[in-house]
């Protein structure tokens, strides 16, 4: 993941400056400069109008992710707007708890100048939060922005292998490519399944003996799984990781059924798993907009692997329900590595024929499951559900996960059957829920959050 590059406007009067609000400012610096996988740009105080102006063309030219307004004191006000119509970035603004100095006296008014801040970034329609902190949990108390920042730059970046298209029938699979485009950034290449199987067959040499060592270490052991399965699994994966290394993507929604085990002799299952589990984020049933969210809580985790799931029971009793598929999860999210097997297909030509699915339960902790899509009236949205993921045995065929979520479990199953939600979704083992809602907010995107 790359680093994020953040801007530091340090807004003050030169009139109000006392030592104890410089040292203020130098500990407040020192603490961003402590912030993961990012770049702090930070020029000194500013006092005045030109002085605002000549740090916004500065950050504009470094192409800065965000800018972060820190009111030092309450400053001019003109200083603000000049700023932030120079910058096309988020804006987090930053304001310090303070309680009189000697002589009762209100040294920087912090908060009063955020508040004015607001006012104007509202105004002025931009994409912007706000954090009150002290210097030292500056960073921490940030990290939802922060997140969120991660998200909106990962996504323009963003872009996903559409391989084969939609599988039959599959209406919650549908996109609107320019809309994803014009939100996100995100583009997505359509590509045939074609291109993918004719790599396959024809990898060789050192790209196909390191894709055979992916997929041998990929699961602790094998049932009822032929040596020619695991070479063509093998050829799969390889086939995937060159044509994104050709077309430079990020991830994949594969038609994974019904032509594809027909045509190469394996389902893909597995070779998906192993696709997410090396950072190429793979969702089944050619679902782009189930990438896209898979991609979307790995930014806003700062990293981890999303996996693809549907919902396919519930329980009120104990507020839990099961979320699974049917032997694509990454094996780097396994409860235990021992309980990892390569086993034949449970439904592929009437099930146990063909290869090739890798089984076991995931790992406990806590969770966030999100989908985003679109309305009927094609407004987008996102799903946004806290939970914890308990732990889970063997039950099922394929990848079982029991989650406890934070709401009430009729609550959720209400929300997605009322508001006609899609019925895949991607869960990550992290909390991500305010940074998601920042970023909703910043995308113009209705977060829907039940928790």
């Amino acid at each position: 993941m790359r680093k994020i590059k953040i801007g530091v406007f340090a807004f003050t009067k030169a009139s109000w400056l006392t030592p104890k609000i410089e040292r203020m400012v130098d500990a407040t610096v020192k603490n961003l400069r402590t912030i993961p996988d990012a770049e702090i740009l930070f020029d000194g105080l500013v006092c005045d109008e030109a002085a605002s102006i000549r740090q916004a063309e500065r950050f504009a030219a470094e192409r800065v992710d965000a800018v972060i307004m820190y009111f030092v004191t309450f400053p001019a006000g003109v200083m603000i707007p000049a700023a932030a119509t120079r910058i096309n970035a988020p804006i987090l603004l930053l304001a310090n708890p303070e309680v009189p100095g000697p002589g009762k006296l209100w040294e920087q008014n912090s908060f009063c100048g955020a508040n004015m801040a607001a006012h104007g970034m509202n105004r002025l329609r931009k994409r912007y939060s706000f954090t009150f902190a002290s210097p030292e949990e500056t960073a921490a108390k940030l990290a939802p922005s922060l997140a969120a920042v991660r998200a909106v730059s990962g996504l323009k970046a963003l872009k996903i292998g559409l391989a084969g298209g939609r599988v039959p029938g599959f209406y919650t699979s549908n996109f609107d490519e320019l809309q994803l485009r014009r939100d996100f950034g995100t583009a997505v290449e359509v590509l045939e399944l074609l291109e993918v199987v004719d790599t396959a067959r024809k990898l060789d040499g050192a790209e196909l003996d390191a894709a055979r060592k992916v997929v041998k270490e990929n699961a602790a052991g094998c049932r009822q799984v032929a040596d020619g399965d695991l070479e063509l699994a093998a050829r799969l994966f390889g086939a995937f990781c060159a044509v994104a290394q050709k077309y430079r993507l990020d991830g994949y929604a594969v038609r994974c059924w019904p032509e594809l085990s027909d045509i190469f002799g394996i389902a893909p299952c597995a070779v998906l798993g192993m696709l997410s589990s090396c950072g190429l984020g793979t969702a089944c049933e050619g679902d782009v907009n189930g990438a896209v969210t898979m991609k979307l809580l790995e930014f806003l985790a700062g990293g981890g692997i999303a996996f693809f799931v549907d919902l396919i029971s519930f329980d009120e009793r104990d507020n839990t329900g099961v979320v699974w598929h049917c032997g694509a999860a990454p094996t780097k999210l396994c409860r235990k590595f021992a309980e990892t097997t390569y086993r034949l297909h449970m439904r592929v030509d009437g099930g146990d024929k063909k290869g090739l699915t890798c089984d076991f339960p995931l790992k406990p902790g806590r969770v966030t499951i999100a989908k985003f899509d679109l309305d009927a009236d094609n407004r987008p949205r996102m799903l946004i559900v806290p939970g914890e993921a308990l732990d889970t045995e063997d039950f099922l065929r394929g990848n079982p996960l029991r989650i406890r979520f934070d709401a009430k479990v009729k609550q959720l199953i209400d929300t997605v059957m009322d508001r006609g939600f899609e019925h895949h979704y991607a869960v990550i083992h992290a909390d991500v829920v305010d940074g998601a809602r920042i970023f909703c907010k910043w995308l113009g995107i209705e977060p829907v959050f039940v928790g």
